[in-house]
């Protein structure tokens, strides 16, 4: 049926005259006249496509699936209004217009619960005030009130890998208060994480490998997230303002009142806290269309270097851990002040403050202020309880007050190179590979994020973060490309043992690899191997910085080049990281005696070192043996922003 230019208008009349005249009237049925402007939005949104519209969708989060049909990946049914809309943008806009018309309260009402996307539907459709009135959105004005928001500034905390949900770091926002001077106990944060029932172990990381936790948005006090971060995990935060306008300002408000009712399932490496920011940012600004430039995967440190460049310019602060500070402070004591410190918040107290009374003023502060700040990052460290706090740090407090205003510490801690002067996640490699056999040539592509022989610079010092690792090699000989190893996870934290911290190292590793192929052509021998150890690391310095360390391994291995097709053993591993400047030196050995499967034991180590020729490149030589097999290898890496 052809209605012509206007018959779009003419079709809702005459069903609005049907049901007047053929309905009974009925308590708390429309009015004829507002059922017919319900209808004529209905039709002009129809006619106007307006649930295609990208801002719509946006909104939504709505995505084509292969069909080409739409879906919303929030679980939440509170996130829509109708019961398809997280299916279908067309039915859901259609609710949407139906809730202008909302009788009950008002703070329930569909247009205080959406803000924004009332806001757009208004501009969108023509509805002004006068021919559908707004209700008092009470609730959500007091929120915002409360808020007063002048500024904006995305928050990247460091990586801690201590926590599987940790391990690139997290990004968040803060909400600067006007007039506030950007005081702690006053801001707020808009924060998305995994509403998890386990802090950690091995079924917290399993579940957000494959989005069994649902992700959410809240509003969190900004000191809440201090002392998560900064305190209790001994994480740097860094911030960066977004220099956003008041109607930007204003729509991450309306928008992020809506993301109270939504829930998406949240994925460590893909629909993470960096990735959900992402279509947050679009909506308040546009133009960043961040949400595609990320395909595959995403990492905090690249939301932020994403994120920032449309912004002006503007210094980014700087937070640097509990831990840090008590560190840089003891870098500023004495011996004897060292020890001091360590008696008062871990020996006899009395003695040690006796001790203290023939020591200079400014001595006696610097040493009570240090055991202070030590103490307070044990409780966090959750090394003591808060009632050995208290009983320790109040005999303190009471006798650094009578001392007055002192010189204790100048300065403050070294400032880091931050995530936006960091490498890039993601590196390519290429190398010429000398064989027993002959020349081999080999392509590498590592997802992220660093070795133990990659800059630290921007990154965890003394560290190995690696996701999906590949090697690829190819023997002239053989004439024959293959699978030389792929990592799918490669994490070590290098901890150099003190008197004050006495923290272990730790390695976990998984992954395919060549086996000792004594026996075999190359590349035939690939397994699945598995391995984890724990040990000690210590530091010296000079001009040449080393750590060296030693860790008790066990491992395991499945693959048929292996008798039985597979093994599992201990043994020891030991090696020392030396660096200076650009230059890096990692050298290693390594025995695993295999109790059970192929009982055949394994020696094996390895010899590189690795100079940084600028910010996104380094060369590197390798060599390695595994049992009777030995290579050497020169690498050429540089370092990509991920697609």
């Amino acid at each position: 049926m052809n209605y012509g230019r206007t018959g779009w208008l003419r079709l809702p009349v005459r069903l609005f005259f049907l049901a007047f005249l053929t309905a009974a009237p009925a308590a708390g049925a429309a009015a004829p006249g507002t059922e017919l402007l319900r209808l004529n939005l209905r039709q002009a949104a129809l006619n106007a496509e307006a649930w295609k519209d990208p801002y719509w969708l946006k909104l939504l989060y709505y995505e084509k699936n292969l069909l080409g049909g739409y879906h919303s990946p929030s679980v939440n049914p509170d996130f829509f209004l109708s019961s398809w809309g997280r299916i279908s943008p067309k039915l859901e806009l259609e609710a949407a217009i139906d809730g202008f018309f909302f009788a009950g309260p008002p703070d329930a009402s569909p247009e205080c619960r959406f803000p924004e996307r009332y806001l757009w539907l208004r501009g969108k459709l023509g509805v002004t005030p006068a021919a559908v009135p707004a209700p008092a959105c009470r609730d959500f004005i007091e929120w915002k009130a409360g808020l007063d928001v002048e500024s904006v500034s995305l928050l990247f905390a460091s990586g801690y890998l201590n926590n599987p949900s940790t391990l690139y770091g997290h990004t968040f926002l803060r909400l600067r208060k006007r007039g506030a001077a950007g005081a702690d106990l006053l801001d707020y944060t808009i924060n998305y994480a995994a509403t998890a029932d386990e802090e950690n172990g091995l079924f917290f990381a399993i579940k957000g490998l494959v989005g069994a936790y649902p992700g959410q948005f809240s509003t969190i006090p900004y000191y809440l997230k201090i002392q998560e971060y900064h305190n209790i995990e001994s994480r740097d935060l860094w911030e960066f303002p977004l220099n956003l306008n008041q109607d930007e300002i204003d729509r991450l408000l309306r928008h992020g009142w809506e993301l109270g009712k939504a829930a998406f399932p949240y994925l460590f490496f893909t629909r993470n806290c960096s990735w959900q920011l992402m279509p947050l940012l679009d909506i308040v600004k546009p133009e960043l269309d961040l949400s595609r430039r990320f395909h595959f995967w995403v990492i905090p440190s690249d939301t932020v270097k994403a994120a920032l460049p449309p912004s002006p310019a503007s210094a980014p602060g700087w937070r640097p851990s509990l831990w840090k500070i008590v560190d840089w402070k003891r870098s500023q004591l004495s011996p004897g002040e060292r020890a001091s410190v360590l008696e008062l918040a871990r020996g006899d107290q009395q003695a040690g403050l006796k001790k203290l009374e023939g020591a200079p003023l400014a001595s006696r502060a610097a040493v009570l202020e240090t055991a202070v700040d030590y103490l307070s990052w044990r409780f966090y460290a959750r090394r003591i309880g808060k009632t050995e706090l208290d009983r320790r740090t109040d005999p303190l407090l009471a006798v650094r007050a009578p001392l007055g205003q002192q010189i204790t510490f100048l300065g403050a801690p070294a400032r880091p190179v931050s995530v936006l002067d960091a490498h890039e996640s993601m590196r390519l490699g290429a190398g010429l590979v000398s064989l027993k056999n002959g020349p081999a040539y080999e392509l590498q592509a590592r997802f992220a994020m660093q070795d133990l022989l990659d800059d630290p610079a921007g990154y965890l010092p003394d560290a190995a973060l690696e996701m999906g690792s590949v090697r690829l090699r190819y023997e002239k000989l053989y004439n024959r490309l293959y699978l030389k190893e792929g990592r799918l996870a490669h994490v070590l934290s290098m901890n150099p043992w003190d008197s004050w911290v006495r923290r272990q190292s730790w390695e976990i590793n998984a992954g395919i690899e060549q086996a000792d192929e004594t026996g075999r052509q190359s590349g035939k021998a690939a397994v699945w191997a598995m391995n984890a150890g724990s040990g000690f690391a210590a530091e010296v310095g000079g001009p040449v910085r080393q750590l060296w360390y030693a860790m008790l391994e066990a491992d395991s291995a499945f693959g048929p080049a292996l008798a039985g097709d597979w093994r599992a053993g201990a043994g020891l591993k030991a090696g020392v990281l030396a660096e200076r400047g650009t230059f890096r030196f990692l050298a290693e050995a390594r025995y695993i005696s295999y109790a059970l499967g192929d009982t055949r034991p394994l020696w094996a180590g390895s010899a590189a070192a690795s100079l940084r020729l600028a910010k996104n490149s380094s060369v590197r030589m390798e060599y390695a043996w595994r049992g009777k097999v030995k290579e050497t290898g020169v690498y050429l890496h540089q370092f990509v922003f991920p697609p």
